[in-house]
């Protein structure tokens, strides 16, 4: 009787057991069956892609049914990934676009249209600076996440050093020669042979790039050969770190800064945290950031840029997607890229929050967006650098005037871009 009471205890228990790990079967399975898998490719440098991890590991927390891959895609990459990706509808859900993408893929027809989705509310919080390269045609295309502006940064040890009071940075482009000559032979300002970073020199010279009201081509007129002939000066000033390996100048000037081998450069504020690792740089506040001073006739400017948010158009999940980029772009995401990474926020209520408006070089940086110059919002503004880049290393290098190569690459940007324009002398 015992035998056979303890057998029937042992096939109850062995039932339940059954049982149970059925329901949790059926439960996994269904579990499984509601996830929701967005796919997301991230521009993001190494620093911001940590702190991107830690926000979708709360996302998914927060949200038990949605499961975020992300993949890395290298930024100068990017353009030529996604746009292949979207062409054979492989694009993944999200995806991190420069300004210069937005309209160039939403023309090409390569995103969602998200303009009934955005609020009113929203709209008005973004940044108009930040949040107007996301409308194209008539259409949101996508949100903002990070705007930025390349700005003056500076070791503030080396200009004390040099007798300059760095307090008061240079307000002028003379100022700025001033500074330079000071610090010393090879010391004073390390300038890249980038177009990207010579567009506030033109700007504070008065010069500029199209004029999509007008269809002009700006690039080639006086003023802007002004400023060019302005950038390629102190480029080669002795005062000037010697910049000769064009093809690395970025990482060049980030390690020589950091070093201490020269006392400025200019950067943006993804920047700042590579470079507050620096052996120059283990007091951030020996870091000083300001505006790119004006030019002769007062104008000042540095190119607006940033990135934010897009969903392809081949994402089967928009309304998950959507609700996915609205979490990167809320104010605690963007506290928390601001105070790990110095990004700036993309929208206006974030920098009310304690831990934006106490971070020094975020409001530094924001003094820059303030005087900062919009590029055209055009499908093929992000192109112009194909031309613009080769031409200006040729007129660095000597090959060429400043009036040749400025007229060359206005002239390539009328054949290739822009046939309908006028180039404006």
């Amino acid at each position: 009787m015992k035998r056979t009471r303890l057998r029937t205890l042992i096939l109850g228990v062995t039932a339940l057991a059954l049982v149970a790990a059925a329901v949790v079967a059926t439960a996994s399975a269904r579990s499984q069956q509601g996830t929701t898998t967005l796919t997301m490719w991230s521009t993001m440098n190494d620093e911001e892609n940590e702190t991107l991890k830690g926000l979708i590991k709360t996302y998914e927390a927060a949200n038990p049914g949605v499961n975020i891959k992300m993949t890395v895609v290298p930024f100068d990459q990017r353009e030529t990934k996604f746009s292949a990706a979207a062409s054979a509808g492989t694009a993944p859900d999200v995806m991190r676009a420069e300004i210069a993408d937005v309209a160039n893929w939403g023309a090409r027809g390569f995103l969602t249209d998200i303009t009934s989705r955005v609020t009113a509310a929203d709209r008005k919080d973004f940044l108009p600076a930040a949040f107007a390269y996301y409308n194209y045609a008539g259409k949101v295309w996508g949100l903002p996440q990070a705007p930025d502006a390349p700005a003056l940064l500076y070791n503030k040890k080396m200009v004390k050093a040099a007798g300059l009071n760095p307090r008061k940075p240079p307000q002028t482009m003379a100022q700025l020669t001033a500074w330079c000559d000071k610090i010393g032979s090879g010391k004073g300002l390390f300038l890249r042979a980038d177009s990207y970073w010579t567009q506030a020199w033109v700007w504070a010279y008065g010069g500029g790039l199209v004029d999509p009201a007008k269809k002009q081509i700006l690039i080639a007129n006086k003023p802007s050969q002004a400023g060019m002939t302005e950038y390629k000066r102190m480029f080669g000033a002795k005062c000037a770190f010697p910049n000769r390996d064009f093809a690395n100048d970025y990482g060049n000037a980030q390690t020589a800064f950091k070093n201490g081998q020269v006392a400025m450069i200019v950067n943006g504020p993804w920047s700042t945290a590579d470079i507050l690792q620096g052996p120059e740089f283990k007091s951030p506040s020996n870091l000083g950031v300001a505006p790119i001073p004006k030019g002769p006739t007062g104008k000042q400017g540095s190119p607006v840029g940033g990135n934010g948010f897009v969903i392809s158009r081949n994402s089967k999940n928009v309304a998950a997607a959507y609700k996915f980029i609205y979490f990167l772009t809320n104010n605690a995401a963007q506290a928390a890229f601001a105070s790990k990474n110095n990004l700036l926020p993309s929208r206006v209520s974030s920098y009310k929050i304690q831990s934006v408006k106490t971070n020094r070089i975020i409001g530094d940086f924001l003094k820059q967006m303030k005087v900062a110059t919009a590029r055209p919002v055009d499908p093929k503004a992000g192109q112009i650098y194909a031309d613009f880049g080769p031409n200006v290393q040729k007129i660095l290098k000597g090959e060429v005037t400043v009036a040749k190569g400025l007229n060359d690459t206005a002239v390539a940007w009328k054949t290739k871009l822009w046939p309908t324009y006028t180039i404006v002398k």
